[in-house]
C-alpha cells in the first residue's frame, strides 16, 4: 500500500507562495485544496490525473490524518462510485489536491488581505 504522494510542481509553487504570505504549512493547505476541489461543480477530467510528480512529497497521514475515511467518503460521493484503496490514494487524492491547489490560488489572489475570512464565507457569497 502506498503512503506517500508527490504533488505537481505547480501545486508546490502555489503552496510556497501562499505559505510565504500567510504562514500556513503545506499539510493545512492540502486539506483546503482538496476540499475546494471536491466542492467544485465540475468532474475531474483526464488531465487531472496526468499531472507531474515534481513537487512536494507528502505522507498520507500528513494530508488526511484522522480524517482519512472522511476524505475518501467525500471523494467517493463526489464521483458516484466506490474506489479501491489504490485508486483513492494516491490517484484520486492527488488529482483533487493538484486541481484544488489551482482553485486555492485563485481564491487567494481574489481575497486580497483577508484570505481566512474569505475562505470561511465562500458559500455565503454565492
Amino acid at each position: 500500500m502506498v503512503f506517500k504522494l508527490k504533488t505537481s510542481k505547480e501545486t508546490m509553487q502555489v503552496f510556497n507562495d501562499i505559505s510565504a504570505s500567510i504562514h500556513l504549512q503545506p499539510f493545512a493547505l492540502a486539506k483546503i485544496a482538496i476540499a475546494l476541489s471536491i466542492r467544485d461543480n465540475t468532474e475531474l477530467d483526464a488531465d487531472s490525473f496526468n499531472t507531474d510528480t515534481d513537487g512536494l512529497e507528502l505522507n498520507r497521514q500528513t494530508i488526511t490524518g484522522e480524517y482519512d475515511d472522511l476524505f475518501k467518503t467525500l471523494i467517493v460521493n463526489k464521483n458516484g462510485f466506490d474506489l479501491s484503496e489504490e485508486e483513492y490514494f494516491p490517484k484520486y487524492l492527488k488529482a483533487h489536491l493538484d486541481r484544488g491547489a489551482k482553485l486555492l490560488y485563485a481564491e487567494y489572489k481574489y481575497s486580497g488581505s483577508n484570505f481566512y475570512n474569505h475562505l470561511a464565507n465562500l458559500d455565503k457569497s454565492i
